[in-house]
């Protein structure tokens, strides 16, 4: 229905030809449908009834198109996410305003010249009312195309900004200052009589001054999962699992541990979820 527009802001064409056709004949078909007490078929065959249908469509896919050419201009000037008022005032008076008097005068010449009546139709008893209700619901419409294009960007830039933002490396208090440590040698951080370790992958151990809660905030939970209270492992350092009848899971990692890591039954699934993805 939309195509992706090649310029530096990536906004949307909308409706392309063949979906402006469309939807114009759907429109000139609702309002021009003979009323109940006219000569239901008779209505269908006579040469006036033609002209109508035709001029009806021609206003209604004009109004289509201009709004559809307003509101990619306006794309290029004001993006909604970024000036939603200004956006919208300019909305109304250009996507809204300027298409409904376009079409509403060209319908309104076109009928009058060719002294066509259409007393038993539905469109020249609300044509003013009817155009703006047909205009407005374009421009909704035009709106939801917009942001279903923009949302799976947002997400994209989002979780790219938010991996940026992950520390590839810890600071840990050591008394006197600061030690480093880089996240990809952490095996898993661990709680052991109040103390917290961080266990590393070639053996080494480092006692850490710092909640879990803090430390998992920092990490990337691609690659990290808060297993317990007591357990944060590392991908890289799992084995395997292995599942219990109540639907808990036993982790098995390296380096080993006096204990298998527990993950509870209702963190089950999202550690085999997080478990298989890649990363």
């Amino acid at each position: 229905m939309h195509s992706d527009k090649s310029d530096g802001k990536n906004s949307l064409d909308y409706f392309s030809f063949s979906w402006m056709m469309v939807i114009a004949l759907c429109i000139t078909i609702c309002l021009n449908w003979p009323t109940m007490n006219s000569r239901f078929w008779n209505t269908f065959s006579q040469t006036w009834y033609h002209i109508a249908c035709a001029n009806t469509f021609a206003a209604v896919f004009l109004m289509i198109t201009f709004t559809n050419i307003f509101t990619i201009y306006l794309d290029s000037k004001w993006l909604w996410e970024e000036n939603l008022w200004k956006r919208l005032f300019f909305q109304i008076l250009l996507g809204l305003m300027a298409p409904v008097l376009i079409c509403y005068f060209f319908g309104w010449a076109s009928f009058y010249f060719l002294k066509v009546n259409i007393s038993s139709t539905r469109y020249i008893r609300n044509m003013s009312s009817l155009l703006v209700l047909i205009c407005i619901m374009i421009n909704l419409l035009h709106i939801v195309l917009y942001y279903i294009h923009k949302v799976p960007g947002w997400i994209k830039n989002d979780a790219r900004n938010l991996k940026t933002d992950l520390a590839e490396h810890l600071y840990i208090p050591d008394g006197k200052g600061e030690k480093k440590i880089a996240t990809e040698t952490i095996a898993y951080i661990f709680i052991d009589t109040k103390t917290t370790y961080i266990q590393h992958h070639n053996g080494d151990r480092d006692v850490c001054f710092v909640a879990l809660d803090n430390l998992y905030k920092n990490l990337d939970h691609a690659l990290f999962f808060r297993a317990n209270r007591t357990h944060i492992i590392s991908k890289l350092a799992v084995e395997g699992y292995e599942k219990f009848a109540d639907r808990s899971l036993s982790v098995k990692v390296l380096p080993k541990t006096k204990d298998n890591i527990s993950v509870s039954r209702l963190k089950a699934t999202l550690f085999i979820q997080w478990f298989r993805a890649s990363f």
